[in-house]
């Protein structure tokens, strides 16, 4: 259930970003979802804050750094260039680079089994990213530098997922959320304040626009990321990255909504996420 309720949120995201893309540029979403995250998170920051180490604040700064704020950023600028859906099959190559970066970067250990589920969800992944029409497979090669970036924030996500399982088991999800949250949305203000975001939110005709990325913020950044970050501590960092395969499956179904075509070669790649994420359970 807690999967199905993180793919659905997060498979949302991409809809959502494309919404808000209708009145603000990728920088002023990715600031605005990120300011909103952080306006829920301060609440908890100010509370749990004093009881953190100097190796907590290194490690908190790095997971929101890594995990949250560049690929905010790579996602917005992504959308605004190729399908909601597309973008969120992108995002299922999160397991990969978790198992890799957990390998090679903190000396994790895997079963062949992972590595199988790993394995058949890459290939359901993989089936949704190329079959952009319902007869066949097809791949458009303006799509790949904002493809690139997607790739390069599922390589963070991968990493990331690892610095919390592996540097920040010991403090509570709630900490390993908010702290990160509030601490990237400084840069974001930052950011946010320099692109004019605050001008173009007075202007009339944005309100259907920011409404969707306020929903984008508080409940797909802050509220998802403490039942994320639960996940991980009682789990694998393998098996909580493996939520990103249900991702594509909830995005394209809300890009069938949106009018984007489904086939036979998109059902396969769903049942192929599915049972991928089956082989990857302890």
């Amino acid at each position: 259930m807690v999967l199905l309720f993180l793919g659905f949120v997060w498979g949302s995201a991409f809809i959502l970003m494309k919404r808000g893309l209708e009145s603000f540029t990728a920088l002023q979403v990715a600031s605005l979802r990120l300011v909103f995250a952080g306006s829920v998170a301060v609440f908890f920051f100010v509370k749990f804050y004093k009881s953190l180490s100097s190796k907590d604040w290194l490690f908190l700064s790095l997971s929101g750094t890594l995990g949250n704020l560049i690929p905010a950023y790579l996602f917005a600028s992504a959308g605004a260039e190729i399908p909601s859906s597309l973008s969120g099959a992108f995002n299922a190559l999160t397991p990969f680079f978790a198992l890799l970066a957990g390998v090679l970067l903190f000396s994790q250990l895997f079963k062949v089994r992972q590595v199988v589920g790993i394995s058949i969800g890459l290939v359901g992944a993989l089936a949704l990213i190329l079959s952009k029409s319902k007869t066949g497979i097809a791949f458009q090669y303006e799509y790949i530098f904002p493809c690139a970036k997607v790739t390069l924030a599922a390589l963070l996500y991968g990493i990331n997922v690892n610095i919390i399982k592996s540097k920040l088991g010991h403090l509570s999800p709630l900490v390993n959320s908010m702290v990160p949250l509030t601490l990237i949305s400084v840069p974001a203000l930052i950011i946010g304040l320099a692109t004019g975001t605050h001008l173009r939110v007075m202007e009339p005709g944005t309100g259907f626009a920011l409404l969707h990325i306020i929903v984008l913020g508080v409940v797909g950044s802050a509220l998802s990321l403490i039942v994320f970050n639960r996940l991980v501590q009682k789990s694998t960092a393998l098996f909580a990255a493996s939520v990103t395969y249900l991702i594509p499956v909830f995005a394209y179904m809300w890009g069938i909504i949106d009018g984007e075509p489904i086939g036979f070669f998109q059902i396969g790649g769903m049942l192929l996420i599915l049972g991928g994420i089956t082989l990857t359970r302890k």
